[in-house]
């Protein structure tokens, strides 16, 4: 199944209306946002652990194998195929390495000790986010058993810590069977620090699991939702995030979206591109 003219008609259209409402770093004021700027999303600073995750994208790239895909979240908009090659499911499917940097600066920002992430994949993005600290305990859930096992290929290439914990099974269930321990194990004092949600992109099952998960945040916590833009049902569930009570400012990048919970926060809730793609937006207009 190839995806319809309407499909890329809704994301050319969903693309110009984020570019034409977005604002650059002169529009941002709020002290804690500047911070987030200026450490995460200008920081361009290069870590010895991207070599390490180039290295593990490059064995993927001659990997042979083919690997069954399952409909467990929103259907395929470019695929109905059964399976597909290891190597295409990582080189599409795996978070690509702008997006995965900026997982990594925002875990080491935040200092995450704590950390959820949906959709495991191939474990790619899941290397980015447990690299900016191996001690730290995340948590990665991954619905497809076939998949979850090439993570753990990965997760073998990489050499990564007992820190990593990695599941296989649907996300609802996953929280099922584990509300007591992660009520337990993350508190006031030791809170979830970061949640990343890349799975699923269903409207009414994402802001479930953000309902599930606010007990555990804390004042400090950030929850990142990948592909925001992706269809009308994640930008209804974004745009039904943002006011979430518990919510005090948002970040819209395109790719991701960003919660905060910060009371010290009014706002603002914004989407943010660089200023080389709007030069014109000095902050003075």
């Amino acid at each position: 199944m190839s995806a319809t003219p309407q499909y890329w008609l809704f994301r050319v259209w969903s693309a110009i209306r984020w570019y034409a409402g977005a604002s650059t770093r002169y529009d941002v004021h709020s002290p804690r946002l500047v911070a987030f700027v200026n450490e995460v999303y200008r920081d361009d600073r290069h870590y010895h652990a991207f070599d390490l995750i180039r290295s593990v994208r490059n064995y993927w790239k001659g990997r042979e194998g083919n690997v069954k895909l399952q409909s467990l979240g929103a259907e395929s908009k470019t695929t109905s195929k059964a399976e597909r090659s290891v190597r295409s499911l990582v080189a599409t499917n795996a978070i690509d390495d702008d997006c995965g940097r900026f997982l990594f600066r925002m875990a080491l920002w935040l200092r995450a000790k704590n950390l959820i992430e949906f959709g495991t994949n191939a474990g790619i993005s899941t290397l980015y986010l447990h690299a900016a600290d191996t001690r730290a305990n995340l948590h990665t859930v991954e619905g497809n058993a076939d998949v979850a096992a090439l993570a753990r290929e990965t997760f073998a290439k990489a050499g990564t810590g007992p820190g990593l914990q990695a599941y296989v099974g649907l996300f609802q269930e996953w929280l099922d069977a584990n509300e007591t321990f992660l009520g337990k194990s993350m508190t006031p004092d030791e809170p979830l620090d970061l949640f990343f949600c890349d799975g699923d992109h269903r409207y009414q099952p994402t802001l479930d699991y953000v309902r599930r998960l606010l007990p555990l945040a804390g004042e400090q916590s950030v929850f990142i939702i990948a592909d925001i833009h992706w269809s009308e049902g994640m930008e209804q569930a974004w745009e039904e995030l943002k006011n979430f009570p518990e919510v005090t400012a948002s970040v819209d990048v395109y790719h991701f979206g960003l919660l905060f919970f910060d009371p010290g926060m009014d706002g603002p809730h914004l989407s943010l591109i660089s200023t080389r793609w709007k030069p014109w937006r000095l902050g003075f207009f």
